[in-house]
Parts: structure tokens; C-alpha cells; sequence
């Protein structure tokens, strides 16, 4: 429902006789994209509220398309199922609209058996011509597996297909994919799957370091789950892992085929994603996954993006990424790269990639990157790049990316230009920061600058940097670097953050902590009136990735230096009665061993899981991330690391 409310004729605005302003809403779970149009004023104010409420919530300004006449931005933090009304005054008018958020519990009006659906000779099913409606969706139980030997493109292709609800699949193999999203697929949702061993096997590299399949074609970007040009599809509380494939580092030695030993540099990664979008047609919600590969079988990027340079390229619009578990990629955790319009990523967890997220570059925005926790990045070889990566110059450069209330740890850079296309200022970017911790590991004293929190060469005096928490390790004052335009970072703390434990990956502040209260309130976003920069506001659970789950571990991280166990604590609230399971990938099973003290989950209980090295002698680094995930699909991720015997 939408109307108008008009106070008098705009007789002094003439530009509004040609053209009616008018406001679009695009909703998802937890957010909702709003487009208002046609408006030509100085000031815009959004104000929503859950229908029926008495009180109205103020939003974050929009971001402000002075080409296309258009304000726009995102309403985040909302309630799934639930109606809201949003007012947008601009200068004496307003308009008023309604919309409603999605529901996680369609309405289902049939059930299907996998193992009643069709298979092909080689065990893979092709899936079209299946339609649901929005009042009554098709469940598809996964009673057994998929098992994909063949030659088909995906383990599981569904196109012309709409309303579909894949719950508890089990799918391995496919020879590039393990499921695959057409043109004509939209209103598909995968719930609580299990996705392995899909794509081409590597049989050699070539001189680059790329690996090569058996007819020596490069292995590259076949995906768990491949989304191409699909409109509204959903993967949550899902456990993409162990491709067949592998990846380069960007610089390295070959290790197979006729050029073994030789060095390379400045190749690109090249091997397999858990999740890969091509150019999407919105609606894509990725939420509560574990997306993680293995030392030796590592992603390209984890989640990665296809025509980058397009507005339409990646993610394109009016889509969510958050509560992912997202670690072990040669190049990027997530890869934004392209129209990057109302793109929203939160609440994740990122560590053992290259890079942690890129924006390079972002073509039309805005998009919004917070409550984030990005650390322990580093590649196969212990390299690392920058944290958030921008770029596009010019000419690829046309919106703008926010990050608020993010906790980075870096031994690379933090929030740098790096360069896309060629401009000559190709690392130029357009980025608002506010309420962030940016700790670097890594000396600013370098000519590569590669240890500066913030790093904008051009000092693009669109940017707008303030409020942030910014340290160096290695500086004796503990002070982080900043280069950008003056007056940046005007009210920043400086200094090294008083975690609970960063060794262990606990995040959340101790009490001593000097930001404590000293961030800026952005509506929407913060959810006291004082906050406190980083991922994790003063005295909230320490849980990371954030996700629906009562319950905390001691520890997220865990170095198992010698043989003696160790053990991680999870306190458990009501989380219900029911089985779990600890997954991990396969390559570790040679180097670790994991007891736990019950074999089901209980209310109000602990749960400990022990954690033994084996003596055993592997030809790569000894790190990995185990997962004590719920019959649900939630999960509590611990990373494992061993230095080397």
C-alpha cells in the first residue's frame, strides 16, 4: 500500500510537474532496500516502524544518486514476517508506504522425497518445470544422497523452477558444480545442506601456477553452489566443503606437472568457490553458512562474483550476506566487486584468505559492510593482502561503501586502495567508516605502506573516515597510521584494544577498554545511543560468527603447540535437546583428534570438546576449522592452528 501525502502545490518546484516522486521497497529476512525517486531536494529523512507501533525509528541517511535522481539505501536489523510502514520526508512532502519482510517458515503445501525425483545415467538430476506458489511452497527432503559421477555440469540443476524449499541435502560431486541455479530459477531456498567433492580434479599447472583439469583446461570457479542469473535465492545453515579442486597463491612454485619447480609471480588465484554468483538478479540471502575450505584443497574466494565491472556484475542489488563462517581462500573472503546496490554484509566471520573483502570496484552502490570480525588472514604460504580492498578509478568507481562497527585485524593493510582498471588513480574508492577497530600487525614504516589502518593515496576528499579505533602493534605509542585527506578521523581513539583474548579469537572488549562509549550513534546500526567501536558492542556475547544461538565458547581459536589436549568450553542455554555432529575437513583427520564430554545437547549445559595433536608429519601447514554444528544446520566454528614440528 502506498499514498501520498501532499501539505501544498509545488508551485516553486517546477521540476515535479514533469515527474511524480516515488518510492520502491525491496525486502529480504532482516532488511529492506528503498529507491525513492524523482525527488529533487537537499535533505531526505526516513523514518519505519513495525506497523502498529507507536514510535517511529529514524534511519541512516541515504546515499544520494545525484545522476539518476534517486535516493536510496537499506533498513537493516529488521524482524522476519513482520509488516513495517516507512515515511520519506523530502523538502515539504512525503510519502508513505508498507511493506513486509520474508518469512523463515513458508507455508507448505506438498512434500517431495529426493529419491522419488528422476536421475540421470550418471546420478545427477535435472530439475525443471516444478513451480510452488507464494502460498504454498514445495519441500524437498534429502532422504538420500545425491552422488554425481558423470559428466553432468552440476550434481543438481534446477531451472524454471519457483517456490522451492531444498531441506537437509547431502550432494556430492558434479563435474563443476555441486548445485546449480538457471536464468529461469527464482524463490529457491537450500536449507541445512551438506556440499563435497564437487568439481574437476587437477591433473597439472601450467607455468602461471594455474591448475589444469585432464584435457588442460583451467580449474576455475567451479562452485558448491553456483547462482547464475537466478532472482531470489537463498542458502543458509549450509556446510560447503572439500572441492576436488585446488588454487594458486598469487606468487609461488608449481608443484605438478611439467613445470614442477618452477617460481611464479603475480598470478592470479585460480580454483574453486564455495558459493559462485553470476550476475544476479537480486534477492540472493546468504546467511549462517560454513563456507570453508581446507590448507590443502583452498578456495579462490570463498564467495566470489562474476562480471565485476558491471552494474548488473556480482551481487548486483538488494541483496544480504551475514552469520557466515568463511575462511581457507587464496585471494578474497567475499568478493563485492560490481553494482554493489543495496549489497549487504554482516555480522560474518573471515579469516585464512589473502584479502578479507573486495570492493574494487563498486559501481552504483551503496553497499553496507558491519559487525564484521576479519582476522588471521593469511594464504597457503602465510601471505596476506589488505583487509578490505577498494579500486576502480574514474571510470568503474560510481558509488559508495560504508563500513560501521567491523573489528579488523590486519598483517597486511586495513581499508586500502589497491587498483581496478586503468586510470591513473585506479585505486580511488568512495567509503564512509565509522565505529571500526583496525588493528595492524605489520610495521606503517614500509614503503609498501602495507601497515596503515586506513590507506586512501588519492585523499579523496569524498571520503568521509571518523570515530574509528585504530592501533599498531608494532609502534610503541600502539598508534595506527591513516593516510587520507585532513581532518579525517577527527574524534578517533588511537591505541591497541583491550580484548578479552585475541590470541584465542575472543573479541569483545574488557571493561578497561578507553573506546568504551566513545563511538557515533548511526541509527540503524548501533543499538545503544553510546556505542562502542568493533563488532562486538561492550558486554554482548562473544559468539563469532553472530548467529541465533544461545550459547558461547571460551575460545575460538585454539594452537595446539605440542601434544598435550586442549579444550574449549561452550556454554549452552536453550538450545533444546537433540543430536550434533563435529565436522572438519578431510585433510585434517591426519594431524588431530576430537573427544567430547556428552553426546547430546542439553539446556543449561557445557559442552567440552578436547583437542589432541597426533604425532604425525603432514607435507603442509597443520591448520584447519572444526565445527560443532546442530542437527538445525547452526554452528559454533573453531579454528585449529599447529605450528609446524
Amino acid at each position: 500500500m502506498k499514498r501520498r501525502l501532499s501539505y501544498f502545490l509545488p508551485l516553486f518546484f517546477p521540476v515535479f510537474l514533469g515527474a511524480t516522486p516515488s518510492l520502491r521497497l525491496v525486502p529480504s529476512y532482516e532488511s529492506c532496500s528503498y529507491y525513492l525517486s524523482e525527488v529533487e531536494s537537499d535533505s531526505v529523512v526516513i523514518r519505519y516502524r513495525a506497523k502498529g507501533s507507536v514510535s517511529w525509528q529514524q534511519a541512516y541517511p541515504p546515499y544520494h544518486d545525484t545522476k539518476l535522481h534517486e535516493y536510496r539505501g537499506s533498513l537493516v536489523r529488521l524482524t522476519a514476517a513482520c509488516t513495517y510502514e516507512v515515511i520519506c520526508y523530502h523538502q515539504d512532502d512525503s510519502i508513505i508506504s508498507e511493506f513486509t519482510t520474508w518469512s523463515d517458515t513458508p507455508p507448505i503445501a506438498r512434500h517431495i522425497k529426493l529419491n522419488s525425483l528422476k536421475k540421470e545415467k550418471g546420478g545427477n538430476i535435472v530439475l525443471k518445470g516444478l513451480h510452488g506458489t507464494e502460498n504454498g511452497w514445495i519441500m524437498i527432503t534429502g532422504n538420500k544422497p545425491i552422488r554425481s559421477n558423470g559428466e553432468a555440469e552440476a550434481a543438481l540443476l534446477i531451472d524454471d523452477c519457483s517456490f522451492l524449499l531444498f531441506d537437509g541435502l547431502t550432494v556430492i560431486g558434479g563435474h563443476l558444480h555441486g548445485i546449480k541455479t538457471g536464468k529461469h530459477a527464482e524463490q529457491i531456498r537450500f536449507s541445512n545442506c551438506d556440499i563435497s567433492h564437487w568439481g574437476r580434479i587437477p591433473m597439472s599447472q601450467d607455468s602461471s601456477g594455474h591448475f589444469l583439469d585432464d584435457i588442460g583446461q583451467p580449474v576455475n570457479n567451479d562452485a558448491g553452489i553456483c547462482i547464475y542469473k537466478s532472482h531470489n535465492i537463498v542458502v543458509e545453515r549450509s556446510y560447503i566443503h572439500d572441492p576436488n579442486g585446488k588454487t594458486n597463491t598469487w606468487n609461488g612454485t608449481v608443484e605438478m606437472g611439467e613445470y614442477v619447480g618452477r617460481s611464479y609471480v603475480f598470478s592470479h588465484p585460480q580454483g574453486p568457490n564455495a558459493i559462485y554468483v553470476m550476475q544476479a538478479r537480486g534477492g540472493i540471502v546468504l546467511r549462517y553458512n560454513d563456507l570453508v575450505g581446507s590448507q590443502t584443497h583452498r578456495y579462490n574466494d570463498p564467495i566470489e562474483a562474476w562480471q565485476n565491472r558491471e552494474v548488473n556484475g556480482g551481487f548486483a542489488y538488494d541483496a544480504d550476506i551475514y552469520g557466515n563462517m568463511i575462511a581457507f581462500g587464496q585471494d578474497d573472503g567475499i568478493e563485492l566487486d560490481g553494482g554493489q546496490c543495496n549489497v549487504r554484509v554482516y555480522d560474518n566471520r573471515i579469516e585464512q584468505v589473502y584479502c578479507g573483502i573486495s570492493t574494487a570496484p563498486n559501481r552504483k552502490g551503496p553497499s553496507y559492510i558491519f559487525n564484521n570480525l576479519l582476522w588471521n588472514m593469511t594464504n597457503s604460504l602465510g601471505n596476506s593482502g589488505n583487509a578490505i580492498k577498494n579500486g576502480g578509478g574514474d571510470t568503474f568507481t560510481q558509488g559508495r561503501q560504508y563500513l560501521f562497527h567491523n573489528t579488523i585485524i590486519h598483517d597486511g593493510g586495513g581499508m586500502a586502495g589497491v587498483g581496478y582498471g586503468k586510470d591513473e588513480n585506479r585505486e580511488l574508492f568512495i567509503a564512509t567508516l565509522r565505529n571500526n577497530i583496525i588493528l595492524s600487525l605489520r610495521s606503517d614504516k614500509s614503503t609498501e605502506r602495507k601497515g596503515l589502518c586506513i590507506n586512501d593515496p588519492h585523499l579523496n576528499p569524498a571520503c568521509d573516515f571518523d570515530y574509528d579505533y585504530l592501533g599498531n602493534i608494532c609502534n610503541r605509542s600502539s598508534r595506527g597510521s591513516v593516510c587520507a585527506v585532513d581532518g579525517a578521523e577527527a574524534h578517533a581513539v588511537y591505541g591497541r584494544p583491550a580484548f578479552h583474548n585475541m590470541q584465542q579469537g575472543v573479541f569483545t572488549l574488557d571493561k578497561r577498554d578507553k573506546h568504551i562509549g566513545k563511538g557515533e550513534f548511526l541509527p540503524g546500526f548501533s543499538n545503544v545511543t553510546h556505542p562502542t567501536a568493533g563488532a562486538f558492542e561492550f558486554g554482548s556475547c562473544s559468539l563469532t560468527p553472530k548467529r541465533p544461538i544461545d550459547g558461547e565458547a571460551d575460545k575460538y581459536c585454539v594452537t595446539l603447540i605440542n601434544e598435550t589436549p586442549q579444550q574449549v568450553r561452550i556454554r549452552l542455554g536453550k538450545v533444546g535437546t537433540g543430536n550434533y555432529s563435529i565436522r572438519m575437513a578431510e585433510d585434517m583427520a591426519a594431524w588431530i583428534s576430537v573427544s567430547t564430554n556428552r553426546k547430546k545437547l542439553k539446556d543449561n549445559s557445557e559442552l567440552i570438546i578436547t583437542l589432541q595433536r597426533k604425532d604425525s608429519t603432514t607435507p603442509y601447514w597443520q591448520n584447519g576449522v572444526l565445527f560443532v554444528r546442530f542437527d538445525n544446520g547452526y554452528s559454533i566454528p573453531i579454528t585449529v592452528n599447529t605450528p609446524l614440528l
